[in-house]
């Protein structure tokens, strides 16, 4: 736990290595818990005393290709620009518009980890597959009948 609004006060940064498997709710939409995550919090005031912090994650994640069922190494690239908020703060108005940061509401101590976990589960692609492979086939050697062609022979004998 960290207080987040005081690293960015005092242009801090915290930079750690965990093991993925310390990541509980990654976890589920992996593979393989193998490996290890590494984050960096960059804190930084403006001139104007809004408080950021830039975040990077990088690790490679092993997830399951959606089409051929094998393991797939994602290489995880996060970088994102928060800025922090106080609970119940409203996003100031020269911010609506930037699409480059995002708002956090943040308590006196944020839980790290966490906020990488929230912000990799983000970056997870909706259907990991590799550039290049086929569907399993059964492994007798047999292909399966499709439904349809089933059905389109049923339609001809009537």
């Amino acid at each position: 736990m960290i207080d987040l609004r005081a690293l960015a006060r005092d242009g801090r940064s915290v930079q750690r290595t965990v093991p993925v498997k310390s990541l509980g709710r990654l976890i589920d939409s992996l593979l393989e818990p193998v490996g290890t995550v590494t984050f960096e919090f960059q804190g930084e005031c403006d001139d104007e005393g809004k408080l950021y912090v830039d975040l990077r994650v990088q690790g490679d994640l092993v997830l399951q290709c959606q089409r051929c069922l094998e393991a797939l190494v994602w290489p995880c690239s996060v970088r994102n620009r928060l800025l922090l908020l106080r609970a119940g703060e409203e996003l100031p108005e020269d911010e609506l518009e930037n699409d480059e940061v995002d708002a956090l509401e943040v308590e006196p101590q944020t839980d790290l980890l966490a906020l990488v976990e929230d912000e990799v589960l983000l970056a997870l692609p909706l259907v990991p597959r590799h550039e290049n492979c086929e569907p399993p086939v059964k492994a007798d050697g047999n292909e399966e009948i499709s439904p349809f062609a089933v059905l389109r022979q049923l339609r001809g004998k009537v």
